[in-house]
């Protein structure tokens, strides 16, 4: 009988291979159609999780030889097929995998490498890009069912109004989703794992030893901090021998797992411990998986441990959610305390360092409570000088804000009336004069007296009317600073008798005006000391003592103050009545954190007073 066509064909024999024989199988095929005499090859694989590339097959086995491993690290280095004649044909090609150097073939000859071998060697390259592609679309497949499986599972786990019941919602969906006889999860609380919900068996009470044996896996498994792998069977994919442990972890105890498999019948069993977070002990569970059949699929079993972090990570966020307020402070106290007092978190420890120094701070020392507010600096004294008589602006000498001395002219009158008045009770005085000498001389005693009366008028009308002329020439009546007052732009206008023409200061008497706020009057007192600063000289305090505290209030830009003055301690020639700036009150020495905090307190107070009642 004739052997089949397809037989012929070497490369057939790959598709009747498994996984462990594929690169051994397909090193040989390689060989077999390559001409020449081939006296030895390898296959080098780039390790998936550590990069690291390992030779997966050789040919005719054994050990690669040294020039034929170097050029094998050369072609990976230049990631180019290159071919060497060092006493044989050398040849080393690297397959690209996903945009990188995935493999490295190395083939060595007895002579030169043939013409047809690299297109040879490209041919045969599509069965390992093939199976790539295979593996690659099984994991996607893989990860999109573990993927969808966890969402569906941690929307049951959501949907359940407490987180008891998602907890049995879960563990129930979960065993069925994963063909599992029995699925539980148990939390953390001090020491110990205790035990949460068991799936299909919503009241355990009558299982208290199945639950013990779960609770002490579970401590097991949460002791040693890595999954546990138990089967009745050997199964080498899983890495496990038999009731005695895992292979690959012969150091774990498994006394509490073999337990609970003999005493309950399960004949594999997977606990999977799961944390909040990294270095968590407290907030943290184990998630135990039970199968009825030893030879459980691996893709399975990646299922589980996979998806047990996740889940658990889910109920632990319900279980905290629902705590009340008190378990909640306590146990970010308590969590806040164990970092600080145990190993490393320097950073924490040093913040801690620094919030104890400034609470001690604030308990212990004092400093000088002071009351700010506005403050106006005003004269001492301020005199009005008005027209004496209504008449007409004829000179101006001075305007707001000039410096005067005592008796220094500042305007001047017209007094030409004045002094046509003057002349008139002059003339008038001499007139009544001549007529009284004429009645002595006539002896006639009523003109006389009737004579003299009218020349005593006209001597008062004309010394009133030389009075007026003295005064139309306005002086300061001391030494001081004009405060308002300009008849620059008036000269020539009338003034009505009484008219304020300017307002003058002294420049040694003032006194500051502070506008305290309502909250702080109540710490304000009469000779209390204080220093004030003006805008226009910042830098410079000048002292001061509260003379006068009225008890009116005055609104402005909606607040209550009241008007307190006090009088400069040392007055100088730089300030100015007008002047504004901050006045600072020295009330006493308080502490620190009540003089930083005791508005808003007080606000607080009336608040509640306000709202409550109390």
């Amino acid at each position: 009988m004739n052997q089949p066509a397809e037989l012929a064909d070497p490369w057939f024999e790959l598709g009747r291979v498994d996984d462990a024989s594929l690169h051994a199988t397909w090193l040989a095929c390689l060989v077999a159609g390559l001409g020449g005499e081939v006296q030895e090859a390898a296959l080098v694989l780039a390790d998936r999780d550590s990069g690291d590339f390992l030779p997966a097959a050789t040919w005719p086995g054994g050990a690669v030889s040294k020039d034929l491993a170097q050029l094998c690290e050369q072609a990976l280095e230049m990631r180019l097929p290159l071919a060497a004649q060092r006493g044989r044909g050398l040849m080393a090609h690297p397959i690209l995998r996903d945009g990188t150097v995935g493999a490295v073939v190395a083939v060595a000859f007895a002579g030169a490498v043939p013409r047809t071998a690299a297109h040879w060697l490209r041919w045969g390259q599509g069965w390992l890009e093939r199976r790539w592609q295979d593996e690659a679309a099984g994991d996607d497949a893989e990860l999109r069912e573990r993927l969808l499986l966890g969402l569906d599972l941690t929307m049951t786990a959501l949907e359940a109004t407490r987180a008891e019941g998602a907890a049995h919602a879960l563990v129930a969906e979960a065993a069925t989703r994963l063909g599992c006889d029995r699925v539980s999860v148990g939390f953390a609380e001090g020491p110990r794992v205790r035990f949460a919900a068991l799936s299909h068996s919503a009241d355990v009470t009558r299982r208290i030893d199945l639950v013990h044996a779960i609770e002490a896996a579970m401590d097991e498994a949460l002791d040693q901090a890595t999954p546990i792998h138990v089967g009745l069977y050997p199964t080498p994919e899983h890495g496990v021998a038999g009731p005695y442990g895992n292979e690959r972890l012969s150091w774990i105890d498994i006394r509490e797992h073999n337990r609970l498999m003999r005493d309950f019948g399960a004949a594999f069993v997977l606990s999977v411990p799961f944390a909040a977070g990294e270095n968590e002990t407290r907030k943290s569970g184990v998630f135990v998986f039970e199968w009825p059949e030893s030879d459980v699929d691996d893709a399975r079993l990646r299922q589980a441990e996979a998806l047990a972090p996740i889940l658990g990570g889910v109920l632990l966020g319900r279980r905290r959610s629902e705590r009340v307020w008190r378990d909640r402070l306590w146990e970010g106290t308590r969590e806040e305390l164990q970092r600080i007092v145990g190993p490393f978190e320097g950073r924490r420890k040093l913040l801690a360092m620094l919030g104890i120094a400034v609470a001690l701070f604030l308990a212990f020392v004092h400093g000088d409570y002071r009351l700010s507010s506005k403050a106006t600096l005003e004269g001492g004294v301020r005199r009005v000088i008005v027209a004496p008589y209504d008449g007409f602006v004829a000179a101006a000498n001075v305007r707001a804000g000039h410096v005067v001395k005592a008796g220094e002219e500042m305007a001047l009158l017209d007094d030409r009336d004045m002094r046509l008045e003057a002349s008139r009770w002059a003339s008038q005085q001499a007139q009544f004069q001549k007529q009284s000498d004429d009645a002595q001389a006539q002896h006639n005693l009523a003109q006389i007296q009737i004579a003299l009366a009218q020349a005593k008028q006209a001597a008062a009308q004309r010394e009133l009317s030389e009075a007026m002329l003295d005064r139309s020439r306005v002086v300061a009546p001391f030494d001081g600073v004009i405060v308002s007052g300009d008849l620059s732009q008036h000269l020539g206008g009338a003034v009505k008798k009484g008219q304020t023409l300017f307002e003058i200061a002294p420049l040694d008497a003032y006194r500051v005006v502070l506008q305290v706020e309502e909250s702080d009057i109540a710490h304000v007192a009469v000779g209390q000391e204080g220093e004030l600063m003006v805008a226009a000289l910042p830098g410079a305090t000048f002292p001061f003592r509260v003379s006068l505290v009225t008890p009116v209030a005055t609104t402005a830009e909606g607040r209550n103050h009241f008007r307190v003055e006090a009088t400069l301690a040392s007055p100088t020639e730089r300030l100015r009545p007008g002047m504004e700036g901050i006045g600072k009150i020295g009330v006493g020495r308080e502490l620190l954190s009540w003089i930083w905090t005791h508005h808003f307190f007080d606000w607080l107070r009336l608040q509640a007073w306000s709202w409550l009642g109390i």
